[in-house]
């Protein structure tokens, strides 16, 4: 992961097609390429100005601390946190959400309770792989949305 999260290649691309104002979508750790590619025109995050969810604090904590005896660092990828990390790139730290807090609960095809997602404009956000379904199902309806107009 940390090849991906830190190449510069994939963030140049990033902001090319950010540029695009094209559907873009990130889950989990994915927020973090977000965060970290900077907009060549106003030399910030192409986050800033956007409302945004990612894999929070307390989620990377626990996974962490109830690992940690068996994988040690495994599930901190960085010394900061993701969440700590994105809201470093936000305008405000309120356009982070943390969605409501599930340790377990993870959304399905035909459930989408537990689910959480954030949408602003072209962009969809997601916290871990238990949003998946939701989602999923709301990228491609902003997909179709793009490709009606």
């Amino acid at each position: 992961m940390r090849q991906y999260l830190g190449s510069a290649v994939l963030r140049s691309k990033v902001a090319e097609f950010w540029r695009l104002d094209r559907p873009v979508a990130a889950i989990c750790h994915g927020p973090l390429v977000l965060a970290r590619t900077q907009d060549p025109v106003t030399g910030r995050s192409v986050l800033h100005g956007r409302r945004t969810t990612c894999l929070p604090k307390y989620l990377e904590r626990s996974a962490y601390l109830l690992t940690a005896w068996r994988l040690g660092r495994y599930y901190r990828t960085y010394p900061a946190y993701v969440q700590d990390e994105i809201q470093a790139a936000l305008a405000s730290p309120s356009d982070f959400e943390r969605g409501p807090r599930t340790l377990a609960a993870r959304g399905t095809a035909t459930d989408h309770r537990p689910a959480f997602t954030v949408e602003d404009a072209n962009y969809l956000s997601s916290r871990w792989p238990g949003d998946a379904y939701l989602f999923t199902e709301r990228f491609l309806t902003l997909l179709e949305k793009t490709t009606r107009t």
